[in-house]
């Protein structure tokens, strides 16, 4: 099996795992008619604020796709797949209401799979062609009720969305881009215009038809019939706020959008906030900021968008959560409470805390500053020097996210509060894994408190693994079964790339010496050496053009997933698998969770008489991988809020949730990982289904998850209650080492050459 067939698994397969004036013009008229502008930069004073409520949902037994739409009446209508249709009027409870078409089809046994409310159905599974393959049907109801099935001659390019424009008329989009208007009496279909790239969701003007794309934005003019030019506004505003070619969970968009009140206006909602445009006009008005909201938690996915009278908004995301957005001219429009926090790269679970603690304390405004981020573009160098400078002058945030700064710097000018206090008082009420904790101090000061933590694991035969306690014996191990396993994988490492960077998760803290801050230059000289021994033993069991081959199709991966903040590359679950597949022979990386990972591994070690998983050690003892390491600025220690907002941190609101970042260190929210959460859906063993296919189509292998049974978790809490020490090291010396050591794995320079070159480099960065 190719390797990287496997990467491409742990990124998708594992989705099997229950897991005015003129055109163009605004007035101040059209600008008044909304007036809260929620962005955090105005200036605090001003009033005006939309308000987030709950709307509760009818009762449904299980989770399913949902579709919502205003009515002509002004009623909301709402459909679920497995739910029927329900009318919500005037804020009242939601009313079943009988829909002929509906019901036609679940008599015939259809699943409904899209549905362009009031009317289609797109039903993949109703009957089999002789192939023995499901063909697609696609059905039309009438508002009468009247039932018929739509003609579509085109067997290889099926409907995939249909959709309504605000006339009544129906719209098919097909699996190549080419956007129709659909003939309900016959097969007399209309092709419109043809896009590149992914439909991801549509709205209907009076005028235009929308649609938002994983390529872009497409304006049609439903008048003229053709494609407008390009509105460069709502263009650019898409490709810098949403981006370009992102996937989309399924039944979920990263944008929704809707027809406002006034001809030509739309309203255009994502995760920064939601917005007011005028098609082909020149701004992009922001008329309330996602960050204070639902819309800036990355869990809650988009899901459905109706605009409602009086500048009120109805917002449907993933998972049957509705909220209403209802404007409030005696709220500020930025909280007067105020506290911000900084991290290098925007982080999914800092971001997540966030979203709740507002939501939670609607009094309080958190700003979540991104040094790197998208619009920014700065390099590491300067985002760090400007975050100094403003440190210097008594201008930083309250609370660093250290993952990538220079956190021995900051200790040492005095930039951090001593924690030690502030987390023994969290008390019993927060339990954290105290050897994770202490094994953040440094002389008796507690500096940074993670949020979350990572696991380094190795996995294969038992008497590998017994043999295995450092990087050398590591070593030892890849040569000795390259021995006797001429031919084939070992580590499943191609590239050196791939060696230094997994290498280093276990070692690179030790090349910094603590007292001095300077380059232990034995330590580093040894793990570039054992990472050469490792890498001449996997390439020695390939030939030439295989390697070349194998090395060329990992390249692209390796460097896009080395560089993703969640740091998948270093699977310790994927290298299980390709054991099981016999690919490999012996596997070294991380685990993040327990459902998408761990889980994979301890199904393997019950289904596989010879495998298993320890700790993986290597020049670093018994260490851990802290993840979201937050420490409060001393100038900020005095502000309750400051404090409020991190102790928010280790509390179970968070510590509770499945984030795909690292382990809860909150203990008790950690045990409660041993129980299945969708043990009352399914069998409670189940956790998924893992399915793998080769490039022509054929299965490879599959594997039925089961969670873990008690004895492995209780091993998983007993290796986390093993280590005392923690494997992060510096950033910046860790992007020299994998820059500069790749010479030394491939034999181009000598090690002694490599390491004086790394050594100079690093000096400079660690004198500043």
């Amino acid at each position: 099996m190719r390797r990287g067939m496997r990467k491409w698994m742990m990124g998708l397969v594992m989705v099997c795992l229950l897991q005015g004036c003129g055109k163009g013009e605004e007035t101040e008229q059209m600008r008044g008619e909304v007036s809260a502008q929620t962005n955090a930069e105005h200036e605090i004073g001003s009033m005006g604020r939309y308000l987030e409520q709950g709307v509760e949902m009818p009762q449904s037994s299980f989770s399913q796709r949902y579709y919502m739409q205003r009515l002509d009446g002004g009623e909301v209508e709402l459909m679920g797949t497995g739910l029927g249709v329900y009318v919500l009027e005037d804020e009242e409870e939601w009313e079943a209401r009988s829909m002929p078409w509906y019901e036609t089809y679940c008599e015939r046994d259809a699943y409904i799979s899209e549905i362009a409310l009031a009317a289609v159905i797109y039903d993949p599974f109703e009957k089999k062609d002789e192939e023995d393959r499901y063909e697609p049907q696609y059905g039309y109801g009438d508002a009468q009720g009247n039932v018929k099935d739509l003609t579509w001659k085109d067997e290889e390019n099926y409907i995939h969305q249909f959709w309504f424009g605000r006339d009544g008329r129906l719209y098919g989009y097909t699996l190549l881009g080419e956007v129709y208007e659909m003939d309900l009496e016959g097969d007399a279909h209309k092709l419109l215009f043809e896009m590149e790239g992914l439909s991801e969701y549509v709205c209907f003007t009076t005028r235009y038809m929308v649609v938002f794309g994983s390529r872009g934005v497409l304006v049609y003019d439903l008048e003229s019939g053709v494609l407008t030019q390009e509105d460069q506004v709502l263009q650019d505003f898409v490709r810098n706020y949403v981006g370009e070619n992102g996937g989309m969970n399924e039944g979920s968009y990263r944008v929704v959008a809707e027809a406002g009140e006034q001809e030509d206006v739309i309203y255009v909602v994502c995760s920064g906030g939601l917005y007011r445009h005028v098609i082909g006009g020149a701004v992009m008005e922001q008329v309330m900021d996602g960050s204070i909201n639902s819309l800036g938690d990355p869990m809650m996915s988009l899901q459905g968008f109706v605009v409602l009278p009086e500048n009120e908004f109805l917002i449907l995301y993933q998972g049957g959560t509705l909220c209403r957005y209802v404007y409030d001219p005696q709220m500020p429009t930025v909280p007067t409470e105020q506290i911000s926090i900084y991290s290098l790269k925007e982080d999914y679970a800092i971001r997540q805390a966030v979203s709740l603690f507002q939501k939670e304390h609607p009094e309080v405004y958190i700003r979540y500053e991104i040094g790197m981020s998208k619009e920014g573009g700065l390099t590491w160098e300067d985002a760090v020097k400007n975050l100094n400078t403003r440190l210097m002058a008594g201008k930083g945030p309250d609370l660093l996210v250290l993952d990538g700064l220079p956190a021995d710097s900051y200790q040492e000018r005095g930039v951090l509060a001593d924690l030690s206090g502030i987390v023994y008082d969290m008390g019993a009420q927060t339990k954290l894994f105290s050897n994770l904790v202490d094994a953040c101090r440094d002389e008796g000061k507690l500096w940074y408190v993670p949020v979350r933590f990572r696991l380094p694991l190795m996995v294969g035969a038992y008497e590998s693994l017994e043999r295995i306690g450092d990087l050398s014996s590591l070593a030892d191990e890849v040569e000795a079964l390259r021995a006797k396993y001429p031919q084939g994988g070992v580590t499943g490492f191609w590239t050196e790339e791939e060696v230094l960077q997994t290498l280093m998760l276990t070692s690179a803290k030790s090349w910094v010496d603590e007292q001095t801050q300077i380059v232990d230059e034995e330590k580093l000289t040894d793990f570039l050496v054992q990472a050469r021994r490792i890498y001449q033993a996997e390439i020695a069991g390939y030939r030439e053009e295989e390697l070349a081959d194998l090395q060329e199709n990992t390249q692209e991966q390796w460097t896009s997933e080395a560089a993703s903040q969640e740091g998948y590359y270093a699977a310790a679950s994927a290298s299980a698998m390709d054991i099981a597949m016999e690919t490999q022979r012996l596997g070294v990386g991380q685990i993040h969770g327990v459902g998408s990972d761990f889980n994979i591994i301890a199904t393997l070690r019950g289904q596989e008489e010879d495998l298993t998983y320890d700790l993986w050690q290597g020049q670093i003892s018994s260490g851990y991988l802290p993840v979201e390491m937050v420490g409060i600025c001393t100038e900020s220690a005095e502000k309750e809020l400051a404090l409020t907002f991190f102790r928010f941190l280790y509390g179970e609101s968070l510590q509770d949730l499945d984030l795909p970042t690292g382990f809860p260190i909150n203990e008790d929210s950690f045990e409660r990982l041993k129980e299945n959460p969708q043990k009352d859906r399914m069998d409670s063993e189940s956790a998924g289904i893992i399915l793998v296919s080769g490039e022509d189509g054929d299965l490879l292998f599959s594997l039925d998850i089961k969670w873990s049974s008690p004895e492995d978790f209780a091993r998983l809490k007993e290796i986390v209650k093993e280590v005392s020490a923690t494997c992060t090291g510096d950033s910046v010396l860790e992007q020299t080492v994998c820059e500069m050591g790749v010479k030394a794995l491939n034999g181009s320079s000598s090690i002694e050459h490599v390491v004086a070159e790394i050594v100079k480099k690093a000096a400079i960065h660690l004198a500043e």
